[in-house]
């Protein structure tokens, strides 16, 4: 008898309230029409009294129950308040306006990013012979460095390399929870091939004696290569590592070395699980990383700056961010790209296979970006949510058996799940949490819905539920960027 091969199932969303199974939000709304119910029956009594207070409790209720779009109208308010107000602000719209009063050649000129990185830099860390860039924020309480990677095709691999590869990433997470390190993401995008290596290629293969454009021949072959770099896209790998400093051992001056030593532990850990890392990303990488995922059709301007890098000159770290960029209620603009970002609400709730995710991940039909960033979890503290959630799933099922009510097949998923949970952390596991977001890319409006569309079908093969980020669009947008964002 063959042994069982290893399966994932996740379970539902814990949605914990105030009151149960009813949140802050709701209890307020429902209090809110209950006061004021009862200020209507004594100031106006009688039936029309009575009326208007049952009149004013229904919507109260219809506000904090009735879904609309995945989340109710009482859900929807604080965000809908939120967008109008940075629209009002001019908040939602952002250029980038580098100064030049004052500024000599050789004084580059600073970053400029959006408001939502605000305070985000990108700084160089150097450790002995060893340097990489990092993004820094919280005033540099939080430094993410970024690793550039390149894996075998997973699909190509025999189960059992599978589960080896997969054990090892379970190793590395659980590791890292008695580490400096607060988060890691993975992030894995497409971008337009630029075709700059056909066009050279074309370039120093052609007979001398034909000129370099004008031919038809030589225009016959750049008018293919155009076309096919339209339906053509790159993949890219990047791990991000995110150090809380406070964490750290000993003087300020040593913080450094130690960034450098966990970015290198994280390192082996990949190349145990047989990942290729081609190298932690210096500064001007960096910013070229976070300009692609701003831009990704700016394939022309990062061609030329990836010359200018070979002739000496590095890509500026001005360079990081948009010169313009605007939110809008479903999508987000930056220079000559639309995106919508979604957040990976459901993950599959039945037995799934570790190669789940391939049908979002190998299709390479347009340019998207999928993130997930992890956040270790201690495991004391592991233990005492687990504890503390079967507690509340107790006395839940004690309430729900007072008044007469029927257990669904969510709450009882989501008891089954806790008692895995308890099972796994008795038996030694290690605990993290973890988010995803899938940011889908188009050059106007017509090519972004038809994006959303095919990766919204990609989702579900993949088991996956996507619910699109509306009126928080360009906050969303930032978790699939390499800065370990994305969870609160």
């Amino acid at each position: 008898m063959s042994d069982p091969r290893l399966t994932y199932r996740f379970g539902p969303l814990e949605r914990r309230g105030l009151l149960g199974p009813l949140r802050l939000g709701q209890v307020v709304t429902i209090g809110a029409a209950l006061a004021a119910g009862i200020e209507l029956l004594d100031g106006v009594g009688g039936g029309l009294g009575v009326i208007s207070a049952l009149l004013l409790l229904l919507i109260a209720v219809g506000l904090a129950t009735a879904p609309v779009g995945g989340a109710t109208l009482e859900e929807w308010g604080p965000v809908a308040t939120a967008f109008s107000v940075r629209r009002i602000r001019g908040i939602g719209r952002f250029h980038s306006r580098l100064p030049t009063a004052g500024r000599t050649a050789s004084t580059p000129p600073p970053l400029v990013l959006p408001p939502t990185l605000r305070g985000v830099e990108l700084i160089p860390i150097a450790a002995g012979r060893h340097t990489i860039g990092a993004v820094a924020e919280r005033r540099g309480r939080w430094l993410t460095s970024v690793l550039a990677c390149q894996a075998l095709s997973f699909a190509l691999l025999d189960p059992d390399a599978q589960e080896r590869r997969l054990a090892q990433w379970g190793t590395l997470l659980a590791a890292a929870a008695t580490q400096p390190v607060r988060r890691l993401q993975w992030l894995e995008r497409t971008e337009p091939s630029r075709g700059d290596e056909l066009a050279q290629w074309l370039h120093t293969g052609r007979d001398p004696s034909l000129p370099a454009r004008g031919a038809p021949v030589l225009e016959s072959y750049l008018e293919l290569i155009g076309q096919s770099t339209q339906v053509t896209h790159d993949h890219e790998i990047l791990i991000a590592i995110q150090v809380d400093t406070t964490r750290l051992h000993g003087r300020a001056e040593l913080w450094p070395e130690q960034m450098v030593e966990q970015v290198a532990h994280v390192a082996r850990g990949l190349e145990g699980a047989e990942i290729r890392v081609l190298g932690a990303l210096g500064v001007g990488q960096l910013a070229r990383a976070l300009r692609s995922g701003f831009d990704p059709y700016a394939t022309a301007e990062l061609a030329d700056t990836g010359a200018s890098a070979r002739d000496g000159r590095a890509f500026g770290v001005h360079g990081a961010g948009p010169v313009a960029a605007e939110e809008r209620w479903d999508h987000y603009r930056c220079d000559g790209a639309l995106h919508a970002t979604h957040w990976i609400s459901g993950w599959p709730r039945v037995d799934v296979s570790p190669m789940f995710m391939d049908a979002l991940l190998a299709s390479s039909e347009i340019v998207r970006t999928v993130s997930v960033t992890f956040e270790p979890i201690a495991a004391d503290r592991s233990a005492r949510e687990v504890e503390a959630a079967i507690t509340r799933d107790r006395a839940d099922r004690e309430l729900r058996r007072r008044f007469g009510q029927s257990e669904t097949a969510r709450q009882r998923q989501a008891q089954e799940a806790a008692a895995r949970r308890e099972a796994e952390l008795a038996a030694g596991h290690g605990e993290v949490r973890f988010s995803g977001f899938v940011t889908v890319s188009g050059r106007d409006e017509g090519e972004l819905r038809r994006a959303c569309a095919e990766i919204h079908r990609h989702a579900s093969r993949a088991r996956l539920e996507l619910r699109r980020m509306y009126g928080q669009q360009a906050e969303a947008f930032s978790f699939t960027l390499p800065l370990a964002r994305g969870l609160r």
